[in-house]
């Protein structure tokens, strides 16, 4: 070999061996580099008049995106003209039905991430990754069996309830598969399966409405599969918040104020046409939420597209007359809509309607023809003196991690000679929100504020993004931190968490750097019955600022860590009264102040240096 051509061959082998150690690392930076979203791919020619099919992949996009908003996940709904390239910076696709087989494939094969197939697989996507397809068999009996318990399966299945299932396939995948949930008849219906191929997760049955299961279900594959950070759920880093509802509001009568002396937490459905600004200002004062519940209590599922639009602008019309405040959501009476009612509400400006518990066991979308992003959510048992009922719901509830929606009408019930027992009720409801973690008590229209305030804000990678302002108690989801990890946000540190979820305090519309610090300040929690609003410090001023509002009467211990040595004051507030306590921290940085709560009425707690 002469000396050209052996500088040739060492020239090639040089840049084979450059080549060959950078493809690694193509590969991380690859891996790294995803948009903090979820992509949602479906077939663009599917049409709801086109019939089944097409309406049951309908429905499981609807319940998709539903739970994706409510768990505060980001996502695009794209469909088979997406490329490949734009594809591939998704944090995670989930296919309905196995729609773009090939891309799907593409995307898990090169990108290294999780699909999540949903309703059945695709006989495409079956042949590319060797899965034997098999008959789809109708089963409603019975409860389905965890067979594997893992990240991905963990709270699905209770002795409550479980993730609902209508049948299940008779697919073979395989030996590189693992079944994580099986029918009652051992079908599979959560299966795994890792490989050459990629990471996929199969959720293969026709159930076409989510409950509270289903939820968790997807909640588990997005925390195991993703870095993604979330900003929603539940409000205040909590797990079910518990309202009240309160039908057929006329005029202010002792009956009910036989319920506010209960709680304040109450929203009252008002009939337009049988009460008025006087009446409605009564109730306000009393701190009682209010909204529209038809102008003449009409049964909305049983008018067209026009009439319902008369009725609710009308109801909406009269409303804002009366109080002056633009309503944001509409209670359907005898909890009734049709398809038709979400498409107008959302012309009509209004984010969330109430309906029946089938429709929509937890906050959801319901639409026909028209996607909108109405929320609606359906109620527990209506009559208070169901006493089993109710405690049953409650109990639930915990397990399910999802929100409690309780109707009563005052009114029939004191007619009835009833008003005795279902205050009662009432009572029984809020003592157990007060005494069981995890659990509060909230008006429906500041609930489904927290769902439309969080749409307002997402993480990506190191910077929060706020594009309008919010008040205090969005939760945040930060990836990757560890138990002795502190959230800072811009000049503040949050202190308070909750099963690895904060609590945002108030947020100007802007940009704020996320990152991560040790040894701040860190609030611990301060048991059931009380709700943390906001708790965040700031590390310039070495002072605390926290907000606080118990369910019931409460003596409770606000225990901080952390804190830095020296004397300081803590400034508690309230509407009513006001305090002022000497505290002095030591080495070991920790602070226990005793503290009265009083029911429904926010404390503003300050600690700040001497």
């Amino acid at each position: 070999m002469d000396r050209a051509a052996l500088r040739a061959l060492t020239y090639t082998l040089i840049v084979l061996t450059i080549l060959f150690s950078t493809i690694p690392l193509f590969c991380s930076a690859a891996q790294a580099d995803d948009n903090g979203k979820v992509a949602v791919i479906i077939n663009s020619a599917w049409n709801f008049a086109n019939g089944w099919p097409q309406t049951d992949y309908l429905k499981i996009l609807r319940e998709t995106t539903s739970a994706l908003d409510f768990l505060g996940y980001r996502y695009d709904v794209v469909d088979e003209k997406i490329s490949q390239q734009d594809l591939n910076h998704y944090a995670m696709v989930i296919s309905v039905a196995g729609e773009s087989a090939s891309k799907v494939a593409q995307f898990a094969k090169s990108t290294g991430r999780t699909v999540l197939i949903l309703y059945e697989l695709s006989s495409e996507l079956a042949d590319i990754l060797g899965i034997k397809l098999g008959d789809y068999v109708k089963e409603t009996e019975g409860t389905p069996r965890i067979t594997e318990e893992n990240s991905l399966t963990r709270g699905i299945v209770s002795q409550y309830g479980f993730l609902p299932f209508w049948g299940a396939y008779e697919n073979d995948f395989g030996f590189g598969a693992s079944v994580l949930l099986e029918s009652p008849q051992g079908r599979p219906i959560i299966v795994e399966m890792s490989g050459a191929q990629g990471r996929y997760i199969f959720l293969l049955t026709r159930a076409l409405t989510w409950n509270g299961y289903s939820y968790i279900f997807l909640d588990n594959v997005l925390h195991e599969a993703t870095d993604l950070p979330r900003v929603g759920g539940i409000p205040y880093a909590m797990d079910v918040p518990i309202m009240i509802r309160l039908d057929d509001y006329c005029d202010w009568t002792p009956v009910w104020e036989a319920y506010t002396s209960v709680t304040k937490k109450l929203t009252a459905a008002a009939i337009m046409n049988a009460t008025n600004a006087k009446e409605l200002s009564k109730l306000a004062q009393r701190g009682v939420e209010i909204f529209p519940h038809g102008n003449n209590h009409e049964d909305l599922s049983l008018l067209s597209y026009d009439e319902q639009k008369e009725v609710i602008a009308s109801a909406i019309q009269k409303f804002e007359e009366y109080t002056g405040i633009k309503p944001s959501g509409y209670y359907s009476p005898y909890n009734r809509i049709n398809d038709e009612t979400t498409r107008v509400c959302s012309e009509l400006g209004l984010k969330w309607v109430t309906t029946y518990p089938g429709m929509g066991r937890v906050p959801r979308y319901h639409y026909r023809d028209h996607p909108n992003k109405v929320w609606v959510l359906g109620n527990r048992p209506e009559h208070f003196e169901e006493k089993e009922a109710v405690k049953k719901a409650l109990e639930e509830g915990v397990i399910e991690r999802k929100p409690l929606l309780f109707v009563e009408h005052p009114y029939a019930r004191n007619n009835e000679g009833k008003i005795d027992v279902s205050v009662a009720t009432l009572r029984c409801i809020v003592n157990f929100a007060g005494s069981t973690e995890g659990v509060y008590m909230t008006q429906i229209g500041e609930f489904f504020k927290k769902l439309d305030e969080q749409s307002s804000v997402y993480c990506i990678g190191d910077t929060l993004f706020v594009e309008e302002d919010v008040e205090a108690g969005l939760t945040f989801v930060y990836p990757n931190r560890t138990t002795n990890q502190i959230i800072q946000l811009g000049d503040r540190v949050l202190m308070f968490y909750r099963n690895d979820a904060a609590v945002l305090p108030a947020l100007e519309k802007g940009n704020y750097t996320v990152k991560l610090v040790e040894n701040m300040p860190v609030l611990n929690p301060i048991g059931p019955g009380v709700v943390v609003k906001s708790a965040v410090y700031d590390a310039s001023c070495k002072t605390s600022k926290i907000e606080l509002e118990a369910v019931v009467d409460k003596e409770s211990l606000l225990e901080i860590d952390n804190m830095p040595s020296g004397k300081y004051l803590a400034k508690l507030q309230s509407e009513t009264w006001e305090a002022v306590v000497n505290i002095s921290v030591n080495g070991n940085g920790k602070i226990e102040l005793p503290i009265k709560l009083y029911q429904d009425i926010p404390v503003q707690v300050t600690i700040y240096p001497q």
